[in-house]
């Protein structure tokens, strides 16, 4: 049974993620609950710009606070991991890293970082464009919400929306809440 992620929790690992000196943004359950009324989240996801050592780094610093690695995915890469899964001891926390391996990531970490933003929240823009990607149930409902929220850009949405081949979905979505479901 998963439990919702302590707000000290979240800081204590954001605290780790900046030891690393890796460029990080947060995505997921708790970037939408940056913009929208919070919702039950179980686990923390980031997205950050890391070659091998800095990955290296990273897991020896989660380690030594009593994170283990889970899953991961591409450990072979040259580039290093696309995906890693940080679980506490308790596995009271877990913690979702996927590398900036596509221009939309790290267009994703640029934007996050020119907010100005502690922590490095995802834009409502892209945390759009990661829903519909993702398209699951639970992003169908976030997104029900990120788009109904003000000064949106819309264009920076749809170029992307169009990069990813799910602008269908994007349209579905915009219909849904312009008839307030």
């Amino acid at each position: 049974m998963s439990v919702d992620v302590e707000p000290d929790a979240i800081s204590a690992l954001l605290d780790l993620l900046d030891q690393s000196r890796l460029t990080y943004v947060v995505i997921g359950g708790h970037a939408v609950n940056a913009w929208l009324e919070p919702r039950f989240t179980a686990d923390i996801d980031v997205t950050l710009q890391a070659d091998p050592d800095g990955m290296a780094r990273l897991k020896e610093i989660l380690a030594a606070r009593g994170y283990r690695v889970t899953r991961e995915h591409g450990a072979e890469l040259p580039s290093g991991p696309d995906f890693v899964r940080f679980v506490s001891d308790r596995a009271s926390v877990t913690l979702e890293v996927q590398t900036a391996k596509t221009e939309f990531q790290r267009e994703c970490l640029r934007r996050a970082a020119a907010s100005g933003r502690t922590p490095r929240i995802a834009t409502a823009e892209d945390l759009i464009v990661l829903k519909l990607i993702a398209g699951r149930p639970k992003d169908e409902i976030d997104l029900l919400g990120l788009v109904r929220l003000d000064g949106l850009d819309w264009s920076y949405i749809e170029r992307w929306a169009a990069a990813w081949e799910v602008a269908d979905r994007l349209r579905a979505v915009r219909i849904a809440a312009a008839r307030g479901i």
